[in-house]
């Protein structure tokens, strides 16, 4: 008997591997291509399913992990990464100082994601926490510094077609007029202006928004927990652009979270029975 060099047994050169039992049948069956019967169909409607999500996908920009990318430096201690033109989510080092101020009567919008921080100079400076919005004029912008834990931040620019446009002071509002819009569904209105819109959506587990077209364009940005639109999963951290004559499948919460959405609300995602049954008037 031949050897190796461990004394093990070599194998027999015209040894045959042992025939298929019983699960060749269904082994053979499941190789098989998908020509007819049950299965055939079942595949065909799941391909056809897959080609309708590609195409509903087609015309949106959607940023998965856009923190995982080599960030833009805007400075000591200050991060960005580009969500799209004029839009960005930026850190900031603990007790790092960002100046946005540049000539120009844009409206500067931000919403803080993360840490705290402060704005403005030391006699009038206000504090800043994680879901603060703030509307400023890009000439007048104040210095932002983070706190001692941070600062993360979405910045975007309005341009001069807006849609928001710069105001004559600072604003800043804190999340705390939440309402209804459906049944498992809040919205806390940040700013408006003619259609559009700024806010935060607090969906409940099992929340539910119907599929709805966009009259202009929209912006979602995921500040806590995960959303199904339609058939893509939008986690925390990822954005998403629709361009309006765009449309959104169903939207889905399978747990808790919080969105940032910038856009016109649809009278599809409006249950405005249920508003004035807890008190609110119709949108």
């Amino acid at each position: 008997m031949n050897t190796d060099a461990l004394g093990e047994a070599l194998p027999l050169a015209h040894a045959r591997a042992p025939q298929p039992g019983e699960a060749a049948p269904l082994i053979q069956a499941l190789s098989a291509p998908l020509t007819s019967g049950p299965s055939a169909a079942l595949g065909e409607r799941l391909r056809l399913r897959v080609a309708a999500s590609h195409a509903a996908q087609a015309g949106l920009l959607t940023r998965r992990r856009p923190q995982s990318a080599a960030a833009q430096s805007w400075g000591a201690g200050l991060r960005a990464w580009p969500l799209r033109e004029q839009s960005w989510v930026v850190e900031l080092d603990p007790l790092a100082v960002l100046s946005l101020a540049q000539p120009g009567d844009n409206a500067l919008e931000l919403l803080v994601l993360a840490g705290q921080g402060q704005f403005g100079t030391d006699a009038d400076a206000q504090a800043l926490r994680a879901s603060h919005h703030l509307l400023l004029t890009e000439s007048q912008a104040p210095l932002l510094q983070a706190g001692a834990t941070g600062l993360r931040l979405y910045l975007r620019r309005h341009g001069p077609q807006g849609p928001f446009r710069a105001p004559q002071q600072a604003q800043v509002q804190a999340p705390q007029a939440w309402q209804p819009l459906r049944p498992g569904v809040e919205i806390c209105p940040l700013h408006a202006e003619g259609q559009a819109i700024s806010l935060l959506a607090r969906l409940d587990s099992g929340g539910r928004v119907p599929a709805h077209p966009h009259g202009v364009d929209e912006e979602c940005l995921m500040v806590e927990g995960e959303l199904f639109l339609g058939d893509l999963l939008l986690r925390e951290g990822e954005y998403q652009f629709a361009p309006a004559g765009s449309q959104h499948g169903e939207l889905f919460a399978d747990a808790p979270c919080l969105l940032f959405f910038h856009g016109a609300i649809d009278a599809a995602a409006i249950d405005n029975p249920y508003r004035q049954a807890q008190g609110w008037p119709p949108l």
